[in-house]
């Protein structure tokens, strides 16, 4: 009987030793995984994460930075079973939901992101990146109520995030409302001076507002009420200077930024300012030249714009 416990302690202590070592290997190989993410050597950290997880399968950290390093490598399908081993062993590992959820968003599964961003919120309430990340995976889906709300519930927690501000913006205007999407495009350009994004896209919402004032003016012209043409007139002008000085702001920060010259082009000349429009439509030629995407318009800008507009300066006293 002795010798039988005996035995049993023995083997106890030999399984635990063993598994020790195992465990040991397994957060060496972790942690050599954790220094060449660190190092910017992804390859080598999935190997090592890899590693990780073979000497030790029940390892859902390791499971998770696997998940994360083949997201950047993009392996989104082996990205998304990585973050799913880490769920299998840990039910309520809320940060494995939130990536899952991301890369399932990348991969526009968006009925699976949902779940799995909902998921998260679920284990840890008030999540900001998981608001965040709900509010952008709506707006993907142009739903565009659910995404302000999320949007608004994270810009909440996080005031000093332009980004937060930029996305709201972004989904105000596509619902149609221009005040909270001004207000919001402000609040972005305020934070960070130097988002040239959102500078540009206030000039451009700021354009769609002064349209409305000059089909305003065009109506009342029709109708003969010169005094409300002229009104909407002014009131048009204004807006459109402010959106020149968004575009100007936008430029300032990223001189490369090409479609932002073609904007503030436009916007010179609805105010008929042509010297300035000139320069625009010449700085916009110069950058768009062989871009593809911008054909179309440097040819009409090159041939038929450009021409009348220095024929136009040229006649000016």
């Amino acid at each position: 009987m002795k010798i039988t416990r005996l035995f049993v302690i023995l083997l106890v202590l030999m399984l635990t030793a063993s598994l020790v070592a195992q465990d040991n290997a397994a957060k060496e190989r972790y942690n050599a995984g954790i220094k060449a993410k660190q190092a910017k050597n992804l390859a080598e950290a999935e190997k090592e994460f890899l590693a990780a997880v073979a000497a030790y399968p029940q390892y859902k950290e390791a499971w998770v930075e696997l998940g994360g390093v083949r997201f950047e490598l993009k392996k989104g399908a082996l990205s998304e079973e990585a973050y799913q081993k880490a769920i299998a062993i840990d039910p309520k590992y809320q940060s494995a939901f939130y990536n899952l959820g991301m890369v399932q968003f990348q991969a526009k599964k968006y009925q699976l992101a949902e779940g799995s961003l909902k998921k998260s919120l679920e284990l840890k309430p008030g999540d900001a990146e998981t608001q965040k990340g709900l509010g952008q995976l709506y707006s993907e889906q142009k739903q565009w109520d659910k995404a302000i709300e999320y949007f608004k519930m994270y810009n909440a927690v996080n005031t000093t995030d332009a980004k937060g501000h930029f996305f709201l913006a972004k989904a105000y205007k596509e619902k149609g409302d221009v005040a909270n999407s001004e207000v919001e495009y402000q609040a972005a350009t305020r934070i960070d001076p130097k988002f040239s994004d959102a500078f540009y896209n206030y000039g451009n919402l700021l354009g769609t507002k002064a349209d409305d004032y000059y089909s305003a003016a065009k109506d009342a012209e029709t109708k003969g009420n010169s005094a409300e043409a002229e009104k909407s007139k002014a009131e048009a002008d204004k807006i459109t200077r402010s959106a020149i000085s968004a575009y100007k702001s936008a430029i300032a920060v990223d001189r490369g930024l090409v479609k932002a010259y073609y904007n503030m082009a436009l916007a010179y000349s609805r105010t008929e300012q042509w010297p300035e429009a000139l320069q625009a439509y010449k700085d916009f030629a110069r950058l768009a030249e062989g871009k593809a995407m911008f054909k179309g318009q440097l040819q009409q800008v090159k041939t038929d714009i450009i021409p009348k507009l220095e024929e136009a300066v040229q006649g000016q006293p």
